[in-house]
């Protein structure tokens, strides 16, 4: 148990520390994300506070995790280096929408390809639909689908002060539990779980100078190593839950429903403004302001209370699975997540419409009653 404490104080303390210096350095050299159009923020904030998490991380597993541990990793590892730099050019000098994919194209295929035993990859559907064991290009491509599809989930939902970082830290918590209390040392749980904590002390830290009004965005340079990260982290619990060799009070009869509900904010968030472009006839990869947390602040709410509530949102769904699964099948929750997931989107447009007709009204009323006097 000391390692987890030592693990996550470590990275949150590298973490904490640097921030200062590299909001003064940023600043110096005028990396800054500008506010104004679609973005939130007003004036000029640094960005590329991803760095600080990495450094953290990267500190804390280097001197906390055993090298052989971390050998099974390496490629995770690699993969992560890879990103970093990518977010770190992309927030310095834009890349183009084919580039960054490019890049996390690479870095899934690292991960799933890795070497024999060590690739980490979905190998079964645990029954969904009547499929369990996948065939191996399957297998391969799915997994590189699901990392690519994280991650950009992940990167499209930092739009808001603490937002990406209050997600991550909720879904990370559930998931380094999972991994630290089923202790396989066949498939390295207990490493995986240290991995995550030492990313949990990083994100602490860093919503410490997130949170509104924020003093540094993490920028694509956090939010997709998060998002890999995460997704990595999914496939591995997925892995591992479906292998025949595991054995464990912690399993799931549906599997596949707790890792959606690992992502379900991001997930829906990012299927909805999808569906919306395309429904209105737009490129789907076209930014605009549908995205869940628009349509809150739109609503009135502050930037705290938006990321409260999107936080409590995945912490009840999540929640909710976790009861669930332990009982019901695949084939059962995911339909019901489906469901819930166009339950909300019809909610909440229904509330954001009628905030916003009432508040429209209100104002009618005020002209109304000053042309009086």
């Amino acid at each position: 148990m000391a390692f987890i404490f030592y693990c996550a104080i470590s990275s949150f303390v590298i973490t904490f520390l640097l921030l200062p210096l590299l909001i003064k350095f940023l600043t110096k050299q005028h990396l800054l994300d500008v506010g104004g159009r679609r973005k939130i923020h007003k004036g000029f904030i640094p960005t590329m506070g991803g760095i600080a998490i990495f450094v953290g991380f990267i500190f804390s597993i280097s001197v906390w995790i055993p090298l052989s541990d971390l050998a099974y990793y390496r490629y995770f590892c690699a993969a992560t280096v890879l990103l970093i730099i990518t977010g770190m050019r992309d927030d310095f000098l834009p890349i183009s929408p084919h580039g960054k994919l490019a890049m996390q194209l690479l870095a899934a295929t690292m991960v799933v390809w890795g070497e024999g035993h060590m690739s980490i990859r979905i190998t079964s559907l645990s029954g969904f639909l009547g499929i369990h064991e996948l065939p191996l290009f399957a297998s391969y491509a799915l997994s590189i689908f699901v990392i690519v599809v994280i991650t950009n989930a992940f990167n499209l939902i930092d739009g808001l002060d603490g937002l990406a970082g209050l997600i991550g830290l909720i879904a990370f918590t559930f998931l380094a539990e999972w991994f630290l209390m089923v202790r396989d040392g066949q498939s390295h749980t207990w490493t995986m779980g240290l991995l995550l904590v030492a990313i949990i002390g990083g994100i602490v830290a860093f919503l410490c100078y997130n949170w509104h009004p924020a003093s540094i965005f993490m920028g694509d340079t956090g939010s997709l190593l998060l998002g890999f990260v995460l997704s990595t982290a999914i496939i591995k619990f997925l892995q591992t839950s479906s292998a025949p060799s595991f054995v464990s009070d912690y399993t799931f009869s549906a599997p596949l429903s707790m890792g959606v509900a690992f992502v379900i904010i991001p997930l829906f968030d990012t299927g909805r403004i999808f569906l919306l472009r395309l429904s209105q006839g737009r490129s789907p990869f076209l930014p605009d302001k549908l995205h869940i947390h628009h349509l809150l602040m739109r609503m009135g709410l502050s930037h705290a209370q938006v990321a409260m509530t999107m936080g409590a949102m995945q912490t009840l769904l999540l929640g909710l699975v976790f009861l669930f699964a332990q009982q019901m099948s695949d084939n059962f929750l995911i339909p019901c997540l489906v469901l819930v997931c166009i339950g909300l989107h019809f909610l909440l447009d229904y509330v954001v419409n009628a905030v916003f007709h009432r508040r429209r009204r209100k104002v009618k009323q005020e002209f109304v009653l000053a042309d009086k006097e």
